[in-house]
């Protein structure tokens, strides 16, 4: 592990729990706190000396952003799969040296967007893939909650330019709806900064062409008292409050999915005609720690008997989409992705 922060100590807290993993090392520069918190580890307050001493199979990097690519390069080519924490990088151009490194090496990585391991956005996934709504025409999004003042406090950083909600949440939301809906390859944004006043946004708003020909809408605030956030949706974090609530309307030429309810809004006999009732239908989808599964996978991956999730390479293209909906958001423009991807590929 390198990095034992928030996410750390979470991941920390699977391993203990999992059988497939022995823990051979801990990397963090707060090398004396981590080595109380966890009595028996081999604690580094170097990442370097815990890759030669330790000489791991595999590094779960949750190290802060700006670190990620030097970790992760240094794990490449020492030949150590990685299991990166979201975002991939800080930057493309950061992203970009680390794709090549870990292909140059041929080793295993995984992206943590953890929600792509939860089983209610699987059931979404298949349920599309069935035709239940027919072609998705649009998406409908919000994410909206209120930060307390003690968030900012506890790091100024939080309310200085790239500690919005746009680079901080959206990334998630962004990587869900690849995942879930399509690639996307277009988008627009605006943003305020009117309920906090300080130099970085508080809410926007973005609109998002995806790959199929489907349209979105998103509506992102830290900012506003709303039951509507993925967290608190899946109730996936004791932090937020289970509020069973969707927070995604995926419409399609045949009817609706809500999500993460996975309530399906249909007409009768297959109907499509605004002059007859819609009816609702339940979808149930069994609930998942998504770290379990994560790590899981992760396992998988390393032995070659699955394929990753999300390689490195595709989760750059996560950060490049949320990337250019900040820039957008300044420069008011649209912004096609396509040329962007490609200069990313290569």
């Amino acid at each position: 592990m390198i990095g034992a922060g928030l996410i750390g100590r979470k991941h920390l807290r699977k391993l203990a729990e999992h059988n497939d993993y022995e823990l051979v090392g801990i990397a963090d520069v707060n090398a004396e706190q981590v080595a109380a918190e966890q009595p028996g580890a081999r604690v580094f307050a170097d990442y370097r000396k815990l890759l030669d001493e330790a000489r791991p199979e595999a590094v779960i990097i949750a190290s802060p952003n700006q670190l990620h690519a030097e970790n992760g390069i240094a794990c490449a080519r020492a030949g150590i799969h990685i299991l990166l924490e979201k975002p991939v990088t800080d930057t493309l151009q950061s992203a970009a040296g680390l794709i090549a490194e870990v292909r140059k090496a041929g080793v295993r990585s995984l992206v943590g967007h953890h929600r792509r391991h939860h089983l209610q956005v699987k059931a979404l996934k298949a349920l599309l893939a069935q035709g239940r709504i027919g072609d998705v025409v649009g998406v409908s999004a919000i994410w909206a909650t209120h930060k307390p003042a003690d968030y900012f406090k506890v790091a100024p950083w939080r309310s200085q330019a790239g500690g919005g909600p746009i680079l901080i949440n959206l990334i998630h939301e962004v990587d869900f709806l690849r995942f879930a809906v399509g690639e996307i390859v277009a988008v627009e944004a605006m943003a305020s900064n009117r309920q906090r006043g300080f130099a970085v946004e508080d809410t926007a708003a973005a609109l998002i062409e995806f790959e199929n020909g489907a349209l979105g809408t998103f509506f992102l605030s830290d900012s506003a008292v709303t039951p509507w956030t993925m967290e608190q949706g899946l109730g996936e974090s004791p932090e937020f409050p289970f509020s069973r609530q969707s927070s995604y309307r995926v419409m399609g030429r045949r009817g609706t999915l809500e999500f993460p309810t996975l309530n399906q809004w249909t007409q009768a006999n297959d109907a499509q005609d605004w002059n007859k009732p819609i009816q609702s239908q339940a979808n149930h989808a069994g609930s998942i720690d998504p770290y379990t599964a994560q790590l899981d996978h992760f396992r998988d991956v390393i032995r070659g008997a699955a394929t990753s999730l999300q390689p490195v390479e595709d989760g750059a293209r996560s950060l490049l989409v949320t990337l250019a909906i900040a820039e957008a958001a300044t420069s008011g423009r649209r912004i096609d992705l396509r040329e962007r991807y490609a200069a990313l590929a290569t």
